[in-house]
């Protein structure tokens, strides 16, 4: 009984109880890889085994956001924080690091664990004087045994060293990648309502067009103009038209952009509020040196370039202490249970054990294993110091680019105000000229042609630098998730 009670937990919990699917191909198992470079591979499951719920990218939040309403830029920005999958993702390696920290301290704690040797049935002969004797035995040696490393020369240090300065970067790089969400949405908001604006931009000018064929039928009921000229205001208007149906697929684009930074569906599209009368960012005072001062001092990614050199570093000295020896304990206490049968008389027998040891360890020769260790963690970490350069660099030209991109935008918005002003003016002006007869067709739609042209320009130039503006921020690390609010 004292056998089976024993052995019931282990064959219970063995895998041969429960092997997988194909134990049996084991000794030919490419024949589960796919038949051949031109044949699709068959999945031995139904296909509804691998098929994803239609739901999954819904199951961290169930709570969709109301279609009702308009939403303003940090009231997008708080959903997209807390739906977008990316963020999740982050913050799900970084927990992960976190944990692999933890267990890189687990080494500086004694370690416990408890052992059962078992010999439930043993045979064998014992010579006597008077023959050999059948002795039938039963062992049983459960302990209790605990280790613990005394000195290793800062192998336990490095490693834990190493795993806390990954562990550091995966927070940066969380912190980063809740800045290219902030930044994202941003993007997405500002094309948003660039492409609303090119939508009424686009329903002006086909108001502009029909005036224009107005005017010319009015004349052409008069004797005043001639149909080629009517045709022509009319092929304006049609055009007219067909942009506009090209500014509703623009903005019906733009909305599925945002709700995808969002992390919410595309055919849920959510309202947002008009930035046409919002005023402008003004003009950066700061030199574009301070502003890559900033980047160089603030930007996550950079931050976790540096962790990585130090984890790449401590690598280094996790690999040279492993020429070192250790010094390590151990002791145990149990009992040994034995059981005699000979000569169908049993004897039984119960002992403590226990004992404690220091072991001395030490590698002499590895077989260049240790040297070659070295080797690769010093050149792990002179890769690290060349990937943090090259993201310097990298941070030095964005903070450039978006620097002086952002000084042109400013330009631009002012010539685009200033075009407007004078197209309105030159249409204003032809038009009267036309219903007064003093000029063609070809003039008035030239004038109306520029009139619209001017307004999608402005409408441009005003996403432009706003745009602009946010990546001048994202492009410097000085984006902090809440600055919205």
């Amino acid at each position: 009984m004292r056998v089976a009670a024993l052995l019931l937990p282990l064959l219970v919990g063995c895998d041969i109880w429960r092997p997988p699917p194909d134990v049996r191909r084991a000794w030919q198992p490419e024949t589960l890889a796919p038949p051949a470079a031109d044949r699709s591979w068959s999945a031995p499951e139904p296909p509804s085994a691998y098929r994803a719920p239609a739901d999954a990218w819904q199951e961290a939040h169930p709570t969709l956001p109301s279609t009702d309403g308009t939403y303003d830029l940090p009231s997008l920005v708080d959903l997209a924080l807390r739906d977008n999958p990316d963020t999740r993702n982050a913050w799900e390696v970084a927990r992960a690091a976190a944990a692999r920290y933890g267990r890189s301290l687990a080494p500086f704690y004694p370690k416990l664990n408890a052992q059962v040797g078992m010999t439930p049935v043993e045979r064998f002969f014992e010579p006597t004087a008077d023959g050999p004797l059948t002795i039938h035995a039963e062992r049983y040696e459960p302990r209790v045994v605990l280790t613990y490393t005394l000195l290793d020369f800062g192998r336990r240090a490095q490693s834990a060293e190493l795993a806390r300065q990954r562990l550091l970067a995966a927070n940066f790089t969380f912190n980063r990648r809740l800045q290219d969400v902030l930044f994202d949405v941003e993007r997405a908001y500002y094309q948003l309502d660039a492409a609303q604006g090119f939508e009424r931009a686009a329903e002006r000018n086909l108001e502009l067009a029909r005036t224009v064929l107005a005017a010319a039928e009015q004349r052409l009921g008069v004797g005043l103009a001639t149909r080629p000229e009517m045709l022509l205001a009319r092929q304006v208007e049609t055009r007219a038209v067909y942009e506009l149906e090209n500014a509703h697929v623009a903005v019906k684009n733009a909305e599925a952009e945002l709700a995808l930074t969002i992390g919410i569906p595309a055919n849920r599209p959510l309202a947002i509020e008009s930035l046409q009368d919002q005023p402008m960012p003004p003009e950066l005072h700061d030199a574009v040196d301070s502003l890559i001062d900033t980047a160089l001092a603030q930007r996550p990614d950079l931050a976790a370039r540096v962790a990585e050199l130090r984890a790449a570093d401590a690598a280094v000295a996790k690999a040279k202490a492993d020429f070192f020896p250790t010094v390590d304990f151990r002791g145990h206490y149990g009992e040994s249970f034995w059981d005699f049968t000979a000569k169908r008389q049993s004897f039984g027998s119960d002992q403590p054990t226990y004992a404690t040891i220091f072991a001395f360890n030490w590698d002499i020769f590895t077989g260049f294993d240790r040297l070659n260790a070295v080797r690769e963690a010093e050149a792990g970490s002179r890769a690290a110091r060349a990937e943090l350069a090259a993201t310097q660099l990298d941070a030095i030209a964005e903070v450039w680019r978006a620097y002086y991109d952002y000084r042109a935008a400013v330009r631009k918005l002012e010539y685009a105000e200033a075009l407007l002003a004078a197209s309105q003016d030159a249409y204003d002006s032809t038009l009267k000229t036309y219903e007064v007869g003093l000029s063609d067709i070809v003039e008035l739609l030239t004038a109306e042609r520029d009139l619209a042209t001017a307004r999608y320009t402005l409408v441009q130039s005003r996403a432009e630098l706003l745009t602009t503006a946010a990546r001048v921020a994202y492009a410097a690390g000085a984006m902090p998730v809440g600055s919205l609010k």
